[in-house]
């Protein structure tokens, strides 16, 4: 029996998701467990594993667009089956689809799903991208696809009986570069050539939507309502680099400056709680835990994945939760509790060569810690001159709760450890 597949509550405050990707084509098996389909909130982006066995009938939302939590966005059924009108979509996923589906590409070999409800055609999205184009009335075309569907076939046949004719590589170059072929005047058939000459420079735009979206809005909240001071210092890292390669040694594992970082950063606010301390409604917020965010940076944006409690784990718990939720964050598994409750961040973009940037506090947090690349540099150590391995450190804070000597004060004090960290064990 035929079986809706609706779009989950990913979180208490989520109220609408966008389908980024569907892992399956309509006509393919699914499996229970099986990843079928990746949502995005306004927070993060998951892929979603099938609850349903069976064969994927329907596609009801395409990939971009939207729709309210427990909105049906596809069928499952069995092979065969026939979907009922009624049960493909709820009326306010109909207009989201009608308004903000975009158009992709239809794959060798299988037919995207397209919806026909209250008498819509049923056509493929890239056969109405090329009826797009070429101004082809979709009423007036034969549908050769399953159920009648009007398929890139159908399309492209069609046109080239018009009495503008144009030949098949014309119409997919126009397709592409979204040429409309009834504005090209020319009384012989339209080559590809004609098409090319047609093509106007255009910007590519894209809805600010998901994730970025998101980061858009509390980046410009941040750099609006909190001062924002900046504070730098340089840091031998000697003592640090040594410390990783004798913990190689001593474990077999394989560990990183991060964790190093992240450990002598929570030793300090743990001393200095007011670098922990948030604003809110005209309160300074005092937090008990030492919740530190790691900066992880995707393809589409930034996440902050958050170590909870990180002052109370050693070096190997640091290890394992920053890797577990770094891996979580670039595969979009990461849960709504592990990217909130951050009293404090570390960005570090020592990897891609940074030697100074100015980051920008995480709201409600009151301060960010940039870390920067690490690189052998000439410095006088009793009066000779040798190169030591040198990194940037920078403190971004909120001058309404954090002074500038206060600031400076952390930063020394995090110096102090990176470059003694036996001090940890103090």
């Amino acid at each position: 029996m035929a079986t809706e597949y609706k779009m989950p509550q990913l979180g208490l405050t989520m109220t609408e998701g966008t389908v980024t990707k569907w892992f399956k084509a309509v006509g393919d098996t699914v499996a229970v467990g099986e990843v079928l389909v990746e949502v995005a909130t306004d927070k993060i982006t998951n892929q979603l594993e099938s609850n349903l066995a069976g064969v994927l009938l329907e596609i009801i939302v395409d990939e971009g667009a939207t729709a309210p939590v427990q909105a049906v966005i596809a069928i499952i059924g069995q092979p065969g089956e026939k979907v009922a009108t009624a049960t493909k979509a709820a009326p306010v996923v109909t207009e989201l689809l009608q308004t903000t589906a975009p158009e992709v590409a239809e794959p060798r070999g299988a037919y995207s799903a397209a919806v026909s409800i209250a008498g819509r055609i049923k056509a493929s999205p890239y056969a109405k991208k090329l009826a797009a184009a070429q101004s082809v009335d979709l009423s007036v075309v034969t549908g050769t696809g399953p159920g009648g569907r009007i398929v890139e076939r159908d399309i492209r046949e069609y046109a080239m009986q018009a009495p503008t004719k144009a030949s098949p590589l014309a119409v997919k170059v126009a397709a592409e570069h979204q040429v409309n072929l009834a504005e090209i005047q020319k009384e012989t058939r339209i080559m590809k050539a004609d098409v090319l000459a047609a093509v106007k420079p255009a910007t590519v735009a894209k809805p600010l939507v998901g994730i970025r979206k998101v980061i858009a809005e509390r980046m410009a909240l941040s750099w609006n309502t909190a001062p924002h001071v900046h504070l730098t210092v340089e840091v031998d890292m000697t003592a640090v680099l040594g410390l990783k390669e004798n913990l190689v040694r001593a474990t077999g594992q394989k560990a990183s400056v991060t964790e190093l970082v992240v450990k002598c950063a929570a030793y300090a606010l743990r001393e200095m709680p007011v670098i922990n301390a948030s604003l809110m409604d005209n309160q300074i917020v005092m937090h008990e835990a030492v919740n530190i965010g790691i900066a992880v940076a995707l393809d589409d944006g930034l996440i902050v994945p958050v170590v909870r409690n990180a002052d109370q784990k050693n070096l190997s718990q640091l290890r394992e939760a920053i890797v577990s939720l770094g891996g979580k964050a670039r595969s979009g598994k990461l849960s709504p509790d592990e990217i909130s409750g951050g009293t404090f961040t570390v960005t570090n973009l020592g990897m891609f060569g940074t030697d100074h940037f100015t980051p920008v506090i995480n709201p409600p947090e009151s301060a960010i810690l940039g870390v920067c690349r690490i690189v052998e540099k000439p410095v006088v150590l009793a009066g000779t001159i040798v190169t030591r391995p040198m990194s940037n450190f920078i403190l971004g804070f909120d001058h309404r709760l954090i002074d500038g000597a206060v600031g400076a004060k952390f930063m020394a004090r995090l110096r102090e450890l990176l470059e003694n960290p036996s001090l940890l064990l103090i």
